[in-house]
């Protein structure tokens, strides 16, 4: 089974030493959390300090429909635990896209 992404984005490690692609924490979308699924563009590992370009696909985007632009920063987290953010610079769900 194919996951198409729902967004391509900078991907910045700040609070961990080191992440592999299928990572899944928790983003900060407005006042939602939601797992997001993380597969990085030309390597499977991210080292804390790190940035990297990769695809997001996010768990029920239905329920945070028009919160997202191109530029926008989202948090992610585990648990409490604050562990870097992306960058959006693609889009690909229009569902998710913020009308203005």
């Amino acid at each position: 089974m194919k996951i198409e992404p729902d967004i391509k984005a900078k991907i910045t490690l700040t609070g961990r030493e080191l992440v592999k692609s299928g990572y899944r924490p928790a983003h900060l979308i407005g006042d939602y959390y939601t797992t997001g699924l993380h597969q990085y563009i030309g390597t499977d590992t991210v080292n804390k300090g790190e940035i990297v370009e990769g695809y997001v696909t996010f768990l029920s985007p239905e329920h945070y429909p028009n919160t997202l632009k191109v530029g926008d920063v989202v948090d992610f987290y585990e648990g409490s635990k604050l562990v870097g953010n992306i960058t959006i610079t693609e889009i690909y769900n229009e569902i998710l896209k913020k009308k203005f």
